[in-house]
């Protein structure tokens, strides 16, 4: 883990917020000039703290209208089954986000397509065609609650700042 301090915190949640400020309007925000403002993200940006800026895309307006989350079990318990499973669902593109599981699943999948239709085909042409997977179980979503790409950062408490040091001048 990385260590963040008051003003790395602030500049993460801005950019969570909005990936494309630019660096005048982020150090505006977090209260820091441009050149040490930037040089922070440089340096999140270097220790992997910020992987990646992204555009987020409304998935009803490009005709992507269809979550399902999916359960899947596999045949068997075994490191190279499941890194082979890995890479499959890796190169599905339908497939947003997948995690190895504790539990009834060993899968979690949580897949996007334009309708029910285009789901089946997935699920016949492209999941059920990998090796090892015995079983799923999907359940497509009715409408999102809530939907956020932003970690809950916890805000450490900033620093007091140190004493005013005034200089002493012996008595005369």
């Amino acid at each position: 883990m990385t260590d963040l301090d008051h003003y790395d915190i602030k500049i993460l949640h801005e950019l969570q917020r909005d990936g494309s400020l630019s660096a005048e309007g982020l150090a505006a925000r977090v209260g820091l000039s441009k050149t040490p403002c930037w040089r922070r993200v440089l340096r999140l940006r270097k220790t992997g703290v910020i992987t990646q800026t992204v555009a987020l895309i409304d998935g009803a307006a490009v005709g992507i209208e269809t979550t399902v989350f999916v359960h899947v079990k596999v045949e068997k318990h075994d490191s190279e089954l499941f890194r082979a499973i890995d890479r499959a669902l890796r190169d599905l593109p339908e497939v947003m986000e997948a995690y190895l599981m504790m539990g009834d699943a060993d899968y979690v999948l949580r897949v996007e397509v334009p309708n029910v239709a285009a789901f089946e085909r997935f699920m016949t042409d492209k999941l059920h065609r990998i090796k090892g997977i015995k079983e799923t179980k999907s359940s497509p979503a009715l409408r999102r609650v809530k939907y956020t790409t932003q970690l809950p950062l916890a805000t450490p408490v900033r620093p007091r700042k140190s004493p005013v040091r005034t200089r002493w001048t012996a008595p005369n």
